[in-house]
């Protein structure tokens, strides 16, 4: 069996005809949030050259600052690690509406991966919520779509631009014929 990329399909389980209308993932602004957290570890890692150092002398003896070096050096590779991993949960949890469907990709952390999809006729009810001064100045918040299935309630959290998520999504919903909603294609 061979894998070949089909130019048509753009995620898996994409299915003939299906169009996206929209790919989200968390806001920048949280993503730059959470940098700006793992960089204090950073300064932490200067600060100790800059300032413990100067203060202690016997940290500048050569045995000290063999154990030194080494103790940073496994201290900055978490620091990087930690850095790489915050940006691989950003890039991989995302959300795509469907002319057909809603499928949430959740990546919880690096082992543990869930994708959840929601037919568009199975929709009850689509919320929006902007909270914080943050989420108001960059228009970010959390999407809720209600259902009646096995899993009540979708949530998007953090995503851009909220009400117009929740616009695509109802705009969706409306085109579906009459017969069809609230049971799954």
């Amino acid at each position: 069996m061979s894998l070949s990329l089909n130019p048509q399909f753009l995620f898996p389980g994409q299915q003939a005809g299906e169009k996206i209308h929209l790919v989200t993932r968390k806001h920048w602004v949280v993503l730059a949030r959470d940098i700006v957290i793992w960089l204090i570890f950073v300064v932490i890692l200067f600060g100790y050259d800059w300032f413990l150092v100067p203060q202690f002398p016997f940290l500048r003896t050569p045995e000290a600052a063999k154990i030194a070096n080494l103790i940073k050096t496994v201290y900055l590779m978490y620091v990087i690690g930690g850095l790489m991993a915050l940006w691989v949960l950003y890039y991989l949890n995302y959300q795509i509406i469907t002319n057909e469907r809603i499928v949430d990709v959740d990546q919880k952390n690096l082992l543990f991966h869930s994708t959840t999809e929601l037919h568009l006729a199975q929709v009850e009810d689509v919320t929006s919520e902007i909270k914080g001064f943050l989420g108001n100045l960059f228009n970010y918040g959390n999407v809720y779509v209600q259902t009646a299935g096995a899993r009540t309630r979708f949530e998007f959290d953090y995503v851009p631009d909220p009400n117009a998520i929740v616009k695509i999504i109802l705009d969706l919903y409306q085109k579906i014929p009459p017969g069809a909603k609230g049971e799954p294609k």
